[in-house]
């Protein structure tokens, strides 16, 4: 048994360029920018129309995993392998009825996924694949669990928050059965060890990256009124309506500023609500869907990022947002919660604030300090420094490749 000379690997995600997933997109790039030759499995593609070369060449190699593997095509290749391989077939089926899932709908998308992965392992052996990898502890790395006993290969898997604290069904066995799981921030990393010790000396903490080279704000310090910006999708985790609170506070004191917020999802109805009660439109601005693209223009004309993460009622949470990660790069200084991996990210006093969550007053009191020019100007440079020095794309894909090359293939 030896490491692999070459990694030729699948990695399976849900839907392929996801916009609120770029990490995933840059990560693939690097990696093949890094010598890997990557196949990408997926049951859904995104449409569009600012991809890259590089990134549009991440196709080159895409294999379909099926929406619906009980369709006659693909349950044909599903019993052909059976007959093929019954032993491994057989123990595939053994892990579907040891996942220790509790309720129905998650035994459910087990048993898609085992047939999923029955109907493309024969490919995955004709491509000789050597290793697998799954971001997301759900479908995919169930997914890749089943792969993996059918073919042989190992396989691994990316922890992110969701993941690990909210749709987290069957997670012991995903962690005992992976051969490594990285995860995205310290907190997670921490909270994983606490709840798996024995899988320790296999689970890494791996950030995400971002290149380097992001545009600073093209606002003058002196420019008025300071231009907040918040960006994510509007759910309860999110914390915007914390962010509203602030906005009023801040309104009731006569302070110069506006507030954009960035993003879609089911609270927009509600917070548009709250906009109009507390007669905000005149400085909060909910602009709804903005195209990966565009973006980068948003961050051009902002000031100050402001995410006001809180824990939601059902434990899910952020863990640490990628939109920081692009401020930052950005020269924006950020304000933020104190919650899950945030503070990896944004230090107290050097390239931000921190505050509790879901406390506004505490919020508006951080804001109205960075109504000042002179208080920004001290944390735009910090904020680079951080995005270049901890969030560095080519190191910490560089960090993963090691983990992965580390592997034993049989």
């Amino acid at each position: 048994m030896a490491a692999p000379n070459h990694l030729n690997v699948l990695v399976i995600v849900n839907r392929l360029f996801e916009w609120s997933q770029n990490f995933i997109t840059r990560e693939l790039v690097e990696l093949s920018r890094q010598g890997v030759t990557l196949h990408v499995g997926a049951r859904r593609i995104v449409p569009r129309d600012d991809l890259t070369t590089e990134e549009d060449h991440i196709l080159d190699r895409y294999l379909r995993v099926p929406e619906n593997p009980f369709l006659p095509s693909y349950f044909f290749r599903h019993a052909l392998f059976n007959l093929k391989h019954p032993i491994n077939y057989l123990r595939a089926w053994k892990e579907l009825f040891t996942f220790g899932h509790r309720q129905p709908s998650k035994w459910g998308r087990s048993l898609v996924c085992l047939f999923r992965a029955a109907a493309i392992a024969d490919e995955v052996i004709k491509r000789e694949i050597n290793l697998i990898h799954a971001h997301f502890m759900t479908a995919p790395a169930e997914t890749a669990l089943y792969l993996s006993v059918l073919t042989g290969v190992p396989f691994g898997c990316t922890a992110h928050a969701m993941d690990i604290y909210k749709d987290n069904s069957g997670l012991s066995k995903k962690m005992q059965k992976a051969d490594y799981v990285t995860t995205c921030t310290e907190a997670n990393l921490e909270f994983l060890n606490q709840r798996f010790p024995a899988h320790r000396e296999k689970t890494f903490r791996v950030y995400h990256g971002i290149a380097a080279g992001g545009h600073n704000s093209n606002r003058g310090l002196s420019e008025s009124p300071v231009a907040f910006l918040a960006v994510g999708r509007l759910s309860p985790k999110k914390g915007f309506n914390y962010l509203l609170d602030a906005c009023q506070i801040l309104k009731t004191r006569n302070s110069n500023f506006r507030c954009l917020i960035v993003g879609e999802g089911p609270l927009e109805k509600e917070l548009k609500t709250q906009i109009r009660n507390q007669q905000l439109s005149d400085i909060v601005e909910l602009k709804g869907y903005v195209a990966p693209n565009q973006i980068s223009k948003i961050y051009a004309h902002s000031d100050v990022l402001v995410v006001p993460s809180v824990i939601d009622k059902n434990g899910d949470r952020d863990g640490l947002p990628n939109v920081c990660l692009e401020a930052l790069t950005h020269g924006l200084p950020i304000i933020a919660s104190n919650v899950s991996g945030i503070p990896e990210a944004v230090v107290d006093g050097v390239n931000g604030r921190l505050v509790p969550p879901a406390e506004p007053v505490a919020l508006a009191e951080a804001m109205a300090s960075l109504l000042s020019a002179a208080n920004r100007l001290s944390m735009r440079e910090a904020t680079q420094t951080t995005a270049k020095n901890k969030f560095n794309l080519s190191m910490n894909v560089s960090e993963l490749r090691s983990i992965m090359a580390s592997l034993k293939t049989v």
